[in-house]
């Protein structure tokens, strides 16, 4: 959770490409421009939404196209009740054959498993956290949310079927204005996995929102499903590695994302989860 302004986010052929591991084995990637120039040339945009979340897109052009914290201000108490209604009955889609019968998404043990992954990763976990944000100014859900983005990636999951869902709204009187969980499409099941190591464990997305819910200081929580691709609460704009890895002066981050890619395009590829 956090109240600063974040930035943007990783696009999904950087995520296949870089967290596969490709070219990994004869280039060294030890120094933050060796990450950007790798970033730069792998952040284009690429549109592999499926036509069976065509109401989700909907909502999202609808309303996050900008600030998510100005729309819900603005937003009344009545439409952001319709508008979370249209939200949950879009989650509940069903995902129609890809090919021969084959209709992918994770099941929950391996929804759970990057939850465990990430709550309990060396450049992540509690600790670390506290070293890159010792004021506790950045919450680092936003952090959380795009490690287990990319390690989803990283383990074959089609990146179509990761999204990013956001509750937007006070909570703990005022001290964070939003919170953002990856989400994973559900394997032969109308729902999709929150992966948000804030509960310690993958949940029904249904469950997440009523979860979260509860931590609303007004009863105006309004939740937002975007691509995973959108980084800042603020602004949909793709992902630039300045705002991750710093300008070479300063790193607004303190190293946390510098930290994550250096140790993970330094490991083997993973098991994945689509044989």
């Amino acid at each position: 959770m956090s109240v600063l302004k974040l930035h943007v986010f990783f696009r999904s052929t950087f995520l296949q490409l870089l967290l596969l591991g490709l070219c990994v084995s004869s280039i060294s990637f030890s120094t933050p421009s060796d990450c950007e120039m790798l970033i730069a040339s792998l952040a284009s945009p690429k549109n592999n939404t499926r036509e069976t979340f065509a109401k989700l897109k909907q909502l999202e052009n609808e309303t996050a196209q900008g600030s998510l914290i100005d729309f819900q201000k603005k937003a009344t108490s009545e439409y952001i009740d319709s508008h979370n209604r249209k939200m949950e009955m879009a989650l509940k889609g069903v995902i129609r054959p890809w090919f021969f019968g084959e209709t992918g998404g994770i099941t929950f043990s391996e929804a759970d498993h990057l939850v465990s992954l990430i709550m309990y990763h060396p450049t992540n976990g509690q600790a670390k956290e506290n070293t890159f944000d010792p004021n506790q100014c950045y919450g680092f859900c936003f952090g959380r949310a795009t490690l287990i983005h990319n390690e989803a990636v990283r383990r074959r999951v089609d990146p179509s079927l990761i999204r990013k869902i956001w509750a937007v709204g006070p909570t703990e009187k005022q001290r964070w204005q939003f919170h953002v969980a990856t989400l994973i499409k559900a394997r032969d099941l109308p729902t999709w996995w929150s992966c948000d190591p804030v509960f310690d464990i993958a949940l029904d997305v249904q469950d997440w929102i009523l979860r979260m819910k509860k931590y609303s200081d007004d009863g105006r929580m309004m939740f937002f499903v975007t691509e995973a691709n959108r980084f800042s609460v603020y602004d949909p704009r793709p992902y630039s590695p300045v705002d991750l890895l710093g300008d070479g002066k300063t790193d607004y981050y303190n190293g946390y994302f510098k930290a994550y890619l250096e140790y993970a395009l330094q490991q083997p590829d993973p098991k994945p989860f689509v044989k």
